[in-house]
């Protein structure tokens, strides 16, 4: 009888690959062709099976792709095609915008720019027609220079001398009347970010931005440090660093605790920044019959407000589409981020962009990705949870078997990995009957060195043993060095047990609580019970939750 994937592992070399975190899996392609390898990096808590199954094979006419979706700030999908992880780092075209208009308004929440400053105020080569731009103009197309200038790619010049020349040359509109998507003005506003901060552009931006939010695959230079960086749309960055650019704007300025920017200055961005000027071009010209939610797209700062409730006006999706179809969008009614990587032609990638964009929200609608635990299930969201942070899977029957037992060898491995613990390599055999060639065996001698788990006498582990709850907790305990004390309410655990002292510093801790649906029944834990893959999730879940 075939068993199915228990969290991390599989009996079975062969099998074992389905459930680590980065794993290849074959996947079906159009006969005659090269058939893409699908690399996870972390899979969430819905079923992105078809989402997978598309990417797979419309990554057959590119390099590569990779998909990285962000859903109430936590990862659900994670995943390249082909050639393409969410860690290759790649062009990302005109979405350099909507980093460097984040970037600038650092200085405005420093109060050392306002929007509505004139860029005279600080270039002063600006001047007659000119001199009445304001720096809100420039970041949202509306500031009428031209689109294009062949100065921002002469690699000769210095970013001052490119603005320069911009300022010397024609305005073919009138700021404030026409919105016409381009490159020109984003290069005049970086240069004033340089002249306010003091930094060229590049440092600027690592400093004021991707540093703080850990980007540390993206940046502006070129083939090394570049004098005149094309900041409207010379940024490179991967799938899994802008994911967490978007995620920031999504928590309001927030990301990993850490304000970037301020709430006021997020909600500047996305609004429409030219409600009074026509749309002449967006990026989205040349696509709108794929994507007719677009026809309508009006500028923020440096994106795009490419879909509005008609009634009220509320931002539903923002975007920022790039010349070579990397293509990030905030979808605000999901609460989700979503990074499509590419290197394509924007116009030959818009429907595999359009069907993305209507496959993620379908899969997240048709519910959790394990059919057997429900959102309604005590567990849900422990088990999505672990699921989001690539702790654990589910079977190959598309089940997640909430009620089958752990392992300690499965259990040792899954708290290790939790707990960022490494296995022990270059190991003789721990065990009688854990030799060094066992799959657990480097994890298993990491717990036992850490004193987190013991063997029995005789020299045998019993890995393939279900573990208890009590071993369970008293693993938690152990690793944390946790030794508080609380009254107990669970009538089975006697002072005398043996995880007693265990079991109280889990409860102190917040590991196990009453009442705890499916962990205690009747106000009791009942100790030596098999631990469930459910319980486990919640444990672990619990331990891995931010401490007030």
């Amino acid at each position: 009888m075939k068993h199915p994937v228990p969290l991390n592992y599989v009996s079975g070399p062969a099998l074992r690959l389905v459930a680590l975190i980065l794993l290849s899996a074959v996947v079906g392609g159009a006969a005659g062709c090269t058939t893409p390898v699908r690399q996870v990096v972390a899979l969430g808590s819905y079923d992105m099976t078809e989402v997978n199954h598309f990417l797979s094979l419309a990554a057959l006419a590119t390099d590569g792709m990779a998909l990285v979706v962000v859903k109430d700030g936590k990862v659900i999908e994670s995943a390249g095609y082909a050639k393409f992880g969410p860690g290759t780092v790649v062009d990302v075209g005109s979405a350099s915008r909507w980093l460097a208009a984040s970037a600038m308004m650092t200085l405005v929440d420093q109060g050392m720019l306002a929007l509505d400053d004139p860029v005279s105020r600080y270039l002063p080569e600006f001047t007659g027609e000119k001199a009445d731009i304001t720096i809100r103009q420039l970041w949202s197309h509306d500031s009428g220079l031209p689109v294009a200038d062949a100065s921002i790619a002469d690699r000769t010049l210095t970013l001052e001398e490119c603005v320069k020349r911009i300022a010397a040359g024609p305005r073919p509109s009138v700021p404030g009347t026409a919105v016409s998507d381009g490159s020109v003005s984003i290069q005049v506003g970086a240069r004033v970010c340089e002249v306010v901060s003091g930094m060229a552009w590049q440092e600027f931006f690592r400093v004021h931005l991707s540093e703080p939010l850990g980007m540390t695959s993206t940046t502006f230079n070129l083939m090394g440090f570049n004098r005149n960086p094309d900041v409207a749309g010379g940024a490179r960055s991967t799938a899994e660093d802008y994911a967490r650019f978007l995620t920031m704007l999504l928590q309001k300025g927030v990301w990993s605790g850490k304000r970037i920017l301020s709430a006021e200055a997020v909600v500047q961005i996305e609004q429409d920044q030219a409600p009074a000027s026509v749309i002449i071009s967006t990026p989205y010209t040349t696509v709108t019959t794929l994507l007719s939610s677009a026809s309508r797209a009006r500028p923020g700062l440096g994106m795009w407000r490419e879909e509005t409730d008609p009634v009220t006006g509320t931002l539903l999706i923002a975007s920022c589409p790039g010349t070579y179809g990397f293509t990030p969008w905030i979808d605000y009614k999901l609460n989700l981020a979503g990074v499509l990587s590419m290197k394509y032609d924007l116009a030959k990638a818009a429907y595999d962009i359009m069907r993305v964009r209507q496959l993620v929200p379908q899969a997240i609608a048709a519910g959790p990705r394990f059919k057997d635990v429900s959102t309604g299930s005590w567990a849900f969201t422990a088990v999505a949870d672990l699921s989001a942070r690539g702790l654990v899977t589910g079977y190959e029957d598309g089940k997640f078997h909430p009620d089958d037992a752990v392992t300690r060898a499965e259990y040792a491995k899954l708290v290790c990995r939790a707990l960022s613990v490494d296995p022990e390599t270059g190991i003789s055999d721990p065990f009688k009957d854990v030799t060094s060639s066992y799959w657990a065996a480097g994890y298993i001698a990491a717990a036992v060195r850490k004193g987190w788990l013991t063997g029995y006498p005789g020299g045998l582990f019993k890995p393939e043993e279900p573990i208890s709850k009590a071993q369970a907790l008293a693993i938690i305990a152990r690793s944390q060095s946790w030794n508080d004390k609380a009254t107990l309410p669970y009538a089975d655990i006697q002072p005398d047990y043996w995880a007693h002292g265990f079991i109280e510093a889990c409860f102190a801790g917040g590991v196990v609580t009453s009442p705890d649906p499916g962990i205690e029944s009747d106000g009791k834990l009942s100790p030596e019970d098999h631990c469930t893959r459910a319980q486990a999730c919640v444990f672990l879940s619990r331990l891995l939750a931010p401490r007030s």
